[in-house]
């Protein structure tokens, strides 16, 4: 069953807040953007807005955080259908194809002034950026201990791997430019995921049986992930 959060009745206002603010931004990117157009494409007032949110970058934020829970709920739905999406590769091309395909998101990862203005360098959202860079810290030390990810470096240099592998490839395209259209997003994905792979990974073909018995364990922790962050999207986190 897909792993999906869902607004309780309270936060149906907020949602449709959210969804005006998502399309503003798109439309307009975050500089132009103001409560009051907020208030006026969601129909309802500006004080509304502020018993959702408390200033304009929080609302902006959450428009983020709504996106990285959908992305999430996406992985579950992958892993639960086949446990080798537990692969830090196998993840990376995924996180990757998503992202390119969530525009807020690809302007998150990518750093996009024009969409995302100071927003795009705001503390705040570092820790989105690390959605899935880290492979959540203990889910990548469980992969380390049974044998699927390569042990011959400690585990805080292999994720400062992981981090600097997937920030290049998430920043390749706005700085190359047109030597980066060369290649298709499905292509970069299988690039990044070849890099990651043949970079942390233990050589040859994972043991099916380990991954199948990993599966429950690794699926609890992403979900419990996904949880704690879709409970943030409305301030309650």
């Amino acid at each position: 069953m897909r792993e999906r959060w869902m607004p309780g009745r309270d936060d149906e206002r907020g949602e449709r807040i959210l969804d005006a603010a998502a399309e503003l931004v798109l439309r307009w990117g975050y500089k132009r953007v103001t409560i009051e157009d907020v208030a006026k494409h969601a129909g309802i007032g500006k004080g509304t807005v502020y018993l959702h949110f408390r200033n304009r970058a929080e609302l902006f934020v959450s428009v983020l955080v709504r996106e990285s829970v959908a992305m999430t709920a996406d992985m579950l739905d992958a892993l639960r259908r086949d446990p080798v999406m537990m692969l830090p590769a196998e993840q990376a091309q995924m996180v990757y194809l998503g992202v390119m395909k969530r525009p807020l998101l690809r302007a998150m990862f990518s750093r996009d002034v024009e969409i995302l203005g100071d927003l795009a360098a705001d503390p705040t959202i570092a820790p989105l950026r690390r959605v899935k860079i880290d492979l959540f810290g203990d889910m990548f030390q469980v992969l380390r201990e049974h044998g699927l990810v390569r042990t011959d470096q400690d585990l805080e240099s292999q994720r400062y791997l992981m981090t600097a592998v997937q920030t290049g490839f998430y920043l390749a395209r706005p700085m190359l430019g047109a030597f980066a259209d060369t290649h298709s997003d499905e292509a970069t994905a299988k690039l990044l995921a070849h890099t990651v792979r043949e970079s942390l990974q233990t050589p040859g073909q994972p043991d099916p049986e380990v991954l199948q018995a990993l599966a429950p364990k690794m699926t609890a922790m992403l979900t419990d992930f996904h949880r704690a962050l879709a409970a943030t999207v409305h301030g309650e986190g």
